[in-house]
């Protein structure tokens, strides 16, 4: 065991779990008919776009606001995001008495992310061409000013709350067999693979990136933590992020299998959940299903969940994504 991977253990979700119980929703985990007779698999959904912000990362948002001191609370927060990570900190910094937030993202960040972002009280504040770059600098932002930096996926707290979901996973569907889960920066399939393999070690749990960002996959296939790799814009703005230290050494000896998937193959998943079930969701929730109908995985006939991470995208954009392919 590495010294990361002492940082975190079960004990910290089921701690996240008492935590959070009574400010998040325990999100329900459907069966999809329809997307079952598609795919050949029993494909189940996990709700996680129906969680309060719309999207999960409200989660380990609040675990870390609610397990920080009010003397941390006071000095600020600081953090940078995509989009949902900042809208899910705000609502937390705002539970615990409007905590003073900065939130730093990407100059190209999806405006109905930071429109949430305000609405709940933080401050936006727009950096960098992209999430790296962005990061960077939010995090010296940081240092420089004694504020607490509240990172959207490398921090035990954060990995611990989006964990919660593994352990909702299990409790209701106790038979499942594949866990498909959509990977940024890691911290999400940390905390999931986390809860599901310490309850049964022969789940599959399998990671999907955009092709844009396949941080976790070039990781997984040299069997070192790529921290700074290029990355190019897609849609799963979401997921414009890499592992770190401490995500790779709780992913790579448990996650079972990293896919990539394009833009298009997103795209087209985007659709099908609209047509298949009426649901609206960012390009970033859609991945795990894109994989499936690409063909790029191998689960037909198993009892397989979906996580649906996130629904926070532009009408307009979306409209634009599943009409004519692109956004403008």
């Amino acid at each position: 065991m590495t010294g990361d991977e002492c940082l975190f253990s079960l004990t910290d979700i089921w701690q996240a779990r008492r935590r959070l119980q009574p400010h998040i929703l325990r999100t329900p985990l459907l069966l999809s008919h329809s997307l079952s007779q598609l795919t050949g698999c029993q494909i189940y959904l996990k709700m996680e776009c129906w969680q309060l912000c719309g999207c999960f990362k409200v989660r380990g948002a609040i675990n870390m606001v609610a397990s920080l001191s009010n003397r941390e609370r006071r000095s600020g927060l600081v953090t940078c995001s995509s989009g949902n990570h900042g809208v899910a900190l705000s609502f937390a910094a705002r539970l615990f008495g409007q905590t003073p937030t900065k939130v730093f993202v990407p100059e190209n960040a999806e405006r109905t992310k930071t429109k949430k972002i305000s609405l709940f009280g933080a401050e936006v504040v727009y950096y960098g061409n992209d999430f790296l770059n962005t990061l960077e600098y939010a995090t010296n932002y940081a240092k420089e000013h004694a504020a607490v930096f509240v990172h959207s996926h490398s921090h035990p707290l954060v990995i611990a709350g989006q964990g919660t979901i593994g352990l909702e996973i299990i409790e209701d569907l106790p038979d499942v067999e594949v866990v498909i889960v959509p990977v940024g920066g890691g911290g999400l399939i940390a905390g999931i693979v986390t809860a599901l393999k310490s309850a049964r070690k022969r789940i599959q749990v399998i990671g999907v990136e955009p092709s844009a960002a396949p941080g976790a996959y070039i990781s997984f296939r040299d069997g070192y933590c790529h921290e700074k790799i290029p990355l190019r814009t897609s849609i799963a703005d979401g997921l414009m992020g890499t592992l770190t230290p401490l995500t790779f050494a709780l992913t790579y000896r448990l996650v079972d299998e990293i896919a990539l998937v394009e833009d298009q193959e997103i795209i087209e998943a985007m659709r099908v959940f609209w047509e298949e079930e009426q649901l609206m969701i960012e390009g970033s929730a859609a991945v795990g299903l894109a994989a499936v109908l690409a063909g790029k995985l191998n689960i037909k006939k198993q009892k397989t969940v979906l996580v649906l991470t996130g629904r926070n995208i532009n009408w307009d954009r979306y409209r634009l994504l599943l009409e004519h392919g692109h956004a403008s």
